[in-house]
Parts: structure tokens; C-alpha cells; sequence
């Protein structure tokens, strides 16, 4: 079994992962360091290679269901040692591609918890925009600073872009059963944003956590390193009382967007239909 309760951290870029991650580490009986982590690689490496390793394959011939156990006991050996010199009993993991393996976390850990930050893609999309404009200097990692606003946009939320993506997985988690649709708790930007206490509160009776009251005041959006965030990819400073930064799009963005992500929309903002 996994010796400490994880708590697996993702979502949207722009769209509150640093933020709840560090408020979440406020809390005395969590571990929170809101860096991007590598269990996620490792893990999914590990599944390939089990799959793939000449060696690994002799043996799943031989002994299918001991080695299956065999390689589920080295994942989560792996976790234990991995967190061993962590002492509160709760840890926040994040990780973008946390999201596409739900059933991998649950298959090793069945009382998971997976927290997913989401965000008006609308607003995100200004948001991301915004910051490019401040650094015009740096390219983004899929080169993208030479398109057009429009161009650059499509390829944010193409299939294979940081935005579409996620999406792509996010449409599709809505499939599985609901004893997986149970370890899900989605933290929505603009609640997060406009009543940090209230998400919070909420966040930690589902994680059945003492409340807290969080210190916004503390909160480094700055902290995110530019290798994650490409310069791109940056949260909005928090400020205390002071309402949502409103990203004014042109229209046919906005209408593109909408109609091509209906169903999120439909799921998380449907006044926005």
C-alpha cells in the first residue's frame, strides 16, 4: 500500500494549479512544494518499458499474473520511497498529464484523489496571450511566438496543443464509471479567484481535512519556474479585494471556442451557452 495519502495535483495552464498548491501547503498536515513532479514520468515509463523490456516479456509469458503483481508492487515501492522523507501525511503531486491516468492512480491506489483546476477557456486564452505580449522576447516551446493572434490561438487548443490536449483528455475522463468520477474534485478559476477561503473549505472536507483559514497574502504566483512555464504560462498575481482581470477577445474567437468546446462549457460555465 501507498504510506502517504496523494493528492494529485492538475489542469489548465493559467487556470489556479501554483495557486491552490501553495494554499493546500498552508495546511499542517500537507506537503506541498508546488513544483511540476516527475512520478507521473516515471510511472508511465515504468508501464512502457514493463510492456516492452525483452526480459519483462519472457516473464509475463511465463508468470503473467505474479509479474503483473511483481511490477505493481514496484510502482508503488517506488511512490514509498519517493516521499519517504516526507513527514506531514498528505502530499500534493502535480503533474499537466495527471489527468490521462486516472485509472493507473486508482489501480495503485484506490482511495486516490485527483484535484483539476479548470478555468473559461476564453479568458485563459487571453491570459496566455497577455504574458506573451510581456515577454515577446522568448518563443514558446512549440514555437508559436511568429503566428498571428489567431494562429497562435488554434494551435493552443489543436488536439496536440498545451490547451486542446488536456481538453482532448478532460472530454474523455467524463466517460469512465462513477466510482472514478468520485476521486475527481474540480477547483473552477473564478471561484477559486473571487473566494479562496469557500474553495478551500470545500476542498479539505472532501480530502475529510480540518479547514484552515488561508494566508492569500502569501500566495507567489512568481514562484513557477521558467522551465514549466515557459515564460508563457504564468498565473496572474492574487490580490486581496480585487476583482478578476477581464481579457477582452475578439468576438469570433470567443463564438470559435465555444462551439468547439461545447461540452465543457455545458459541464462547467453554462450560462456562457
Amino acid at each position: 500500500m501507498i504510506n502517504h495519502n496523494l493528492v494529485y495535483l492538475t489542469g489548465l495552464p493559467v487556470a489556479g494549479v501554483n495557486f491552490i498548491s501553495q494554499v493546500l501547503g498552508q495546511h499542517p498536515d500537507i506537503y506541498s512544494n508546488s513544483l511540476r513532479s516527475p512520478l507521473c514520468d516515471f510511472l508511465v515509463n515504468f508501464r512502457t518499458l514493463s510492456s516492452t523490456h525483452p526480459f519483462m516479456i519472457n516473464h509475463l509469458n511465463q508468470e503473467f499474473n505474479l509479474t503483473v503483481e511483481r511490477s505493481k508492487s514496484a510502482m508503488i515501492g517506488f511512490i514509498n520511497g519517493w516521499f519517504e522523507q516526507i513527514s506531514q501525511p498528505w502530499i500534493v503531486d502535480i503533474h499537466p498529464q495527471w489527468l490521462q491516468h486516472l485509472e493507473l492512480i486508482h489501480w495503485l491506489q484506490p482511495d486516490c484523489k485527483m484535484v483539476i483546476c479548470v478555468r473559461e477557456l476564453g479568458q485563459l486564452c487571453g491570459a496566455i496571450e497577455q504574458q506573451h505580449q510581456k515577454n515577446l522576447l522568448l518563443d514558446f516551446p512549440d514555437k508559436l511566438a511568429d503566428l498571428s493572434r489567431a494562429d497562435r490561438a488554434t494551435q493552443l487548443f489543436s488536439p496536440q496543443g498545451v490547451v486542446g490536449s488536456f481538453l482532448n483528455s478532460l472530454e474523455k475522463l467524463q466517460d469512465l464509471d462513477e466510482t472514478l468520477q468520485q476521486k475527481k474534485f474540480y477547483v473552477v478559476y473564478e471561484h477559486l479567484m473571487s473566494n479562496p477561503k469557500e474553495v478551500l473549505t470545500e476542498l479539505l472536507h472532501w480530502l475529510n481535512l480540518p479547514p484552515i483559514t488561508p494566508d492569500c497574502t502569501k500566495i507567489n504566483t512568481g514562484l513557477i519556474p521558467y522551465t514549466e512555464s515557459f515564460g508563457k504560462y504564468v498565473e496572474e498575481p492574487y490580490q486581496v479585494g480585487k476583482p478578476l482581470v477581464y481579457y477582452t477577445l475578439p468576438e469570433r474567437f470567443e463564438v470559435t471556442i465555444q462551439q468547439n468546446f461545447s461540452w465543457f462549457y455545458q459541464i462547467f460555465y453554462p450560462g456562457r451557452l
